[in-house]
């Protein structure tokens, strides 16, 4: 998938049409509602059955156990994993030209003489973006891993890889982060959101973190019943291994350690109550503002765990969060560097493969 970013004279039209727009979304969902909508009962079954298009996804519920208070409430969808007015990118006329100064030197005397002939304040919604790449099938591969329970062939495996990259970079501990380290630097929203876009639209970025994984042992672990809660960020990243939440009923565990064709997978009919805890330990330490499933009584067991006990006083603090979420952020920018395999020479020699 190719996202290219338009020149920037085009960045001004379309800055002052979204302008113009009536409202810009209030909440910035880091988990699609047609994903986690799978975590209702009734609307995974009318997926399997391909009758989805029947049910609106937002408005399906689901309980959600709070990270921070531990109540266990029930809510739907649309109010669940997402941040709030974060995708909004205010772009005042001093700013574009610091924009321009900074990406497009060649082009700013253009732009200024432009900004002060039309000074006006303009706001993007990155919100479009993301809608944008939902629309153009983003999520198709792990829809399509979720409705099969597994995978079909070596091509879906590769475009699952390639979800599972973007989506860890919308992932709710990266904004946050990366919108801080902005401002710290004395950038704005869209500085970020223009480079996101950009690395998205790069398919030498993605395979720097996909290469590896493509040539690791993946397993699934797929069961007959919901048994997968869904934590904020399910691409679950450490040194040597990835974890990926496919569905409720589809877990996926890429081991790194371990090569392996790239035309190959394992898959695992029910999982051990050892590789489970695992799970449970890792999902929770992914966990920033709550954890969703169809079951109260799952949700409860969680809660009383040792984890999720030691999760709510490090998300409770302020300073313990940041922490927290900064050091999500650094395991994704350590997948996106490629795991601490892939050479400095890597782009060099792999151009050509795309090239034709």
């Amino acid at each position: 998938m190719s996202l290219e970013f338009p020149s920037w004279d085009s960045c001004i039209l379309i800055g002052r049409r979204w302008n113009l727009s009536a409202c810009f979304a209030k909440r910035n969902h880091y988990n699609p509602c047609f994903w986690t909508a799978l975590w209702n009962t009734d609307y995974y079954d009318a997926f399997l059955a391909g009758r989805e298009a029947d049910l609106v996804a937002r408005k399906q519920t689901v309980h959600s156990l709070n990270a921070h208070s531990g109540k266990i409430l029930k809510t739907s969808v649309e109010r669940v994993h997402f941040d709030k007015g974060l995708g909004v990118a205010e772009l005042t006329p001093a700013y574009m030209k610091r924009f321009a100064a900074r990406w497009f030197p060649g082009g700013y005397q253009k732009l200024a003489r432009y900004v002060d002939a039309h000074p006006d304040t303009l706001y993007i919604d990155f919100e479009d973006v993301l809608n944008g790449v939902e629309r153009r099938g983003l999520y198709d591969s792990i829809l399509k891993a979720a409705r099969s329970v597994g995978i079909s062939n070596p091509e879906h495996k590769g475009f699952i890889t390639a979800a599972l990259i973007i989506h860890a970079t919308r992932s709710h501990e990266m904004t946050t982060t990366a919108l801080e380290r902005a401002a710290e630097a004395g950038l704005g929203r869209f500085d970020y959101f223009w480079n996101l876009k950009n690395a998205w639209g790069d398919p030498l970025t993605l395979a720097r973190a996909g290469h590896p994984l493509a040539g690791a042992k993946w397993v699934l672990y797929r069961t007959k019943r919901h048994r997968f809660p869904l934590c904020d960020s399910p691409v679950m990243i450490e040194r040597n291994k990835l974890t990926a939440i496919l569905s409720p009923r589809l877990l996926l565990r890429i081991d790194l350690g371990t090569p392996s064709r790239e035309d190959q997978w394992e898959a695992v009919d029910g999982i051990s109550s050892g590789r489970f805890r695992q799970f449970q330990r890792l999902a929770i330490a992914s966990t920033y503002r709550e954890i969703i499933f169809s079951d109260t009584g799952e949700l409860a067991r969680w809660r009383d765990t040792s984890a999720f006990q030691e999760r709510m006083k490090t998300l409770v603090d302020p300073t313990t969060a940041r922490r927290a979420r900064q050091e999500g952020a650094a395991r994704v920018l350590w997948a996106l560097g490629g795991f601490g395999v892939v050479g400095p020479d890597f782009e060099e020699w792999v151009a050509p493969y795309f090239e034709k």
